[in-house]
């Protein structure tokens, strides 16, 4: 059997070990295991997250697939076409067709 794993509990300073840490602050421990394993410590270890909270990686891909749709609807936009196809469009709505 392993010896465990000891840290310090961030609100009392007394040492523990991480099983009875993450009990004690009411998380997984593989939660608490993999946060010491990832070098964190004190405050870090013990933290709950938000509600609805998302990863970073899951974020970025949010973050990339708005991109691409904000560039799709500006390759849409009359403004990314050629000036000839603006002045077109111009015509078509009662613009000066003498140009």
């Amino acid at each position: 059997m392993h010896d465990p794993i000891m840290t310090t509990d961030p609100h009392t300073g007394e040492q523990i070990e991480l099983n009875r840490l993450a009990q004690r602050y009411q998380l997984p421990k593989g939660t608490v295991y993999s946060r010491h394993l990832a070098g964190k410590r004190g405050m870090d270890l013990i933290a709950h997250q938000k509600r609805g909270s998302v990863s970073d990686a899951v974020r970025e891909h949010q973050e990339q697939e708005a991109r691409a749709s904000y560039i799709e609807q500006a390759k849409r936009s009359p403004l990314a076409r050629p000036l000839n196809h603006i002045a077109d469009a111009g015509k078509m709505i009662g613009g000066d067709q003498h140009a």
